[in-house]
């Protein structure tokens, strides 16, 4: 028995605050050769919870030893080495909040970040991993003796299957999978055994490792080919219509979604408790249409242990409540009946209520680093269909005239209580990539100057005082803001009322997730607005508002899915946001820190010059409302990129005493 305790340097440049030692010219290449595997040593048997004592006596289950793999991972617990029991209680918001599932008991990659998100990957369900010396082909080797959640082995099939059989489906998948391929290919699978395989690129892919690390990276082993094989015409044509007739579906691809997901981030993953997982826990009561609670139980399955050789997780299960609302779940935590909660909760008004009620709920606050980098980013939709709207928001100038019409700091002091300072949207000076201009540029209140820009762009006005378009009628238009997910409401309408006085008829539209990805996915939008990730280290792998990078950069969708599709689907996008692909394209290949540095302060510069988007605020630091007998819960980073709290290693999260 052993543990890996060599750790992966993807990228020596500090991921949560910048460093100024000097970078090692040390090719990451030979750190993935490098790897050793170190012995570690605890009691002389593997121990399990007492829940499944009972299974295993009745010959239902194998014994703990029989289930886990020959060299579990060892998770060194934040605090010391947790008891077994109870239920962890939290809760979700609207019927499409799958995000919070993930962040809590979704994220088992291949290779993960460290808990201090320091910069490095460790071993996970990889034991080891290698690269060539032209950094076009990884070599992975499995823990072997994997299991899935049903008890089937968990070996490179299953990875062939996702490469080979799902992302090279273009039923499923016609734009494919962006993380996994390079110079526009997918990368080609190879299975040496049951417990190793190649994966080979058409370019070299530096940044392989921290995509198998990322939030994407789980998409890779989230799919168990024994199980979700059987929903292909490939491997089961004969049986598909029978199955397709009992979900209620009329295609294949509507079904193997359903049953088995293909997003990380989709609903779907929650929703079939047949699926197999990897993940400490598993869904028992699945997240649906019209459910008011969520319950996950125990994985038996699960390959980590802590240093004494106790399986984990030491929690048994979840519940989590479906709410209404954040106010809802906010009372919840008030009254005592939430364990641990950071999304929807953690607005610094909500300080103040979770202080007064600290002693009656039992609850204490865990502060952590933020590592998003702006509050509120409006994004005026330059692609918009609409093309009057399309010439308006495509104006540099009236962009910028927009800009200097918001009074930053009156927003900070009121809605942000007085945390932050005024920012567009650009990594923090935290992160080895900050750019003073694209950070601070049009940022100070300043009406003249507003009025100066809105003019050069569109100086006539209506017998009401507002600004008239190419059209000649009234500018105005809606943005979109979708409050369950964010604190950017206030912040969003008081931007608004910024623009009214200059003549912008903006008016703010409140919707929920469905409706503001529908709206978004289909280029429907006005504008629209969310948070800022990609503020640290991250900043390098989460461009998302810094170029069109995905469907998710909100100021030109489509410019965004041209890029991901590698030109197959989307829309063609300027000469500018071209440029910066190809730099983006030149450092995902580059395994040199110092190289990729100096190409994203080109593709950053580019940013500023374009301006694509508004921004109001650095974040303040944020916490997590925690119950007073939870333990080992590390104050880590509040990222998406991490992702918070599940990379900090939520299965050695415990509770004492149990109740």
């Amino acid at each position: 028995m052993g543990q890996l305790s060599t750790s992966l340097q993807l990228n020596p440049v500090n991921l949560v605050r910048s460093t100024s030692r000097s970078i090692a010219k040390r090719s990451l290449l030979v750190a993935f050769a490098g790897m050793l595997a170190a012995s570690s040593a605890w009691a002389a048997d593997y121990k399990q919870a007492p829940m499944l004592d009972a299974q295993v006596t009745a010959g239902t289950l194998p014994p703990v030893a029989e289930r886990l793999p020959k060299t579990p991972r060892v998770i060194e617990p934040v605090e010391k080495v947790g008891k077994y029991g109870g239920t962890w209680r939290s809760g979700l918001v609207g019927g499409s909040d799958r995000n919070w599932l993930f962040r809590i008991a979704g994220y088992e990659p291949l290779v993960a970040w460290d808990r201090e998100w320091s910069g490095k990957v460790v071993p996970n369900l990889a034991e080891a991993v290698t690269a060539s010396e032209d950094g076009k082909t990884f070599t992975v080797k499995l823990r072997e003796g994997l299991k899935w959640s049903d008890g089937k082995p968990f070996t490179s099939d299953d990875i062939g299957f996702f490469i080979n059989d799902i992302v090279g489906n273009k039923e499923l998948l016609p734009n494919g999978v962006d993380w996994i391929s390079s110079g526009g290919e997918t990368g080609k699978f190879a299975k040496v055994d049951d417990a190793n395989f190649t994966i080979t690129f058409k370019e070299p892919y530096g940044m392989f490792m921290q995509r198998l690390a990322g939030v994407y990276g789980v998409q890779i082993v989230m799919m168990a080919k024994h199980y979700c094989s059987q929903f292909m015409p490939t491997y089961n044509k004969d049986g598909l219509d029978a199955l397709m007739k009992e979900a209620g579906v009329g295609t294949w691809t509507e079904l193997f979604i359903k049953k088995c997901a293909v997003d990380t981030e989709a609903n779907e993953r929650w929703q079939n408790p047949q699926r197999p997982t990897m993940e400490p826990w598993v869904i028992k009561d699945p997240y649906i249409g019209g459910a008011s609670l969520v319950t996950l139980e125990r994985n038996p399955y699960y390959f980590k242990v802590d240093p004494e050789g106790n399986q984990l997780p030491y929690i048994d299960d979840m519940s989590i409540s479906v709410n209404a609302d954040k106010q809802t779940l906010v009372l919840k935590v008030v009254n005592g009946e939430i364990d641990y909660q950071d999304r929807h909760v953690n607005d610094n008004a909500n300080r103040a209520v979770f202080t007064d009620a600290a002693d009656k709920a039992q609850i204490h606050l865990v502060d952590g680093p933020n590592a998003d980098m702006n509050t509120t980013i409006i994004s005026l939709n330059l692609t918009s269909k609409d093309p009057v709207k399309r010439e308006i928001f495509n104006n540099k100038d009236f962009r910028i005239g927009l800009s200097y019409a918001i009074d930053r700091q009156a927003i900070i002091d009121s809605a942000f209580v007085g945390q932050g300072e005024p920012w567009q949207a650009a990594p923090r000076k935290e992160s080895p990539y900050y750019n003073e201009k694209l950070a601070k540029q049009y940022t100070e209140y300043d009406v003249a100057k507003a009025n100066e820009h809105l003019d050069k762009a569109y100086p006539k006005k209506d017998s009401n005082g507002f600004r008239l378009g190419p059209d000649g009628k009234r500018i105005s238009f809606n943005i979109m803001v979708m409050p369950a997910l964010g604190d950017f409401l206030d912040s969003t309408q008081l931007a608004a009322q910024y623009w009214q006085a200059v003549g912008i008829d903006a008016k703010v539209q409140t919707v929920d997730r469905t409706l503001f990805y529908d709206r978004k996915d289909n280029n429907e939008q006005d504008a629209a607005v969310f948070l800022g990730s990609g503020g640290m280290g991250d900043a390098i792998f989460e461009p998302t508002f810094y170029f069109p990078f995905w469907n998710e950069t909100l100021f030109a969708v489509p410019w965004g899915n041209w890029y991901a599709s590698g030109g197959k689907a989307g829309e063609e996008p300027p000469a500018a946001a071209k440029k910066q692909m190809e730099i983006y394209r030149e450092i995902t290949k580059s395994s040199d820190p110092e190289k990729q540095k100096a190409l994203m302060k080109q593709l950053l510069d580019i940013s500023a010059d374009e301006f694509y988007a508004i921004g109001i605020s650095t974040p303040g630091p944020l916490f997590s409302a925690t119950k007073n007998n939870l333990h080992n819960v590390y104050p880590r980073p509040f990222a998406w990129t991490y992702p918070s709290p599940v990379a900090s290693n939520t299965e050695q999260y415990y509770f004492d005493p149990v109740k």
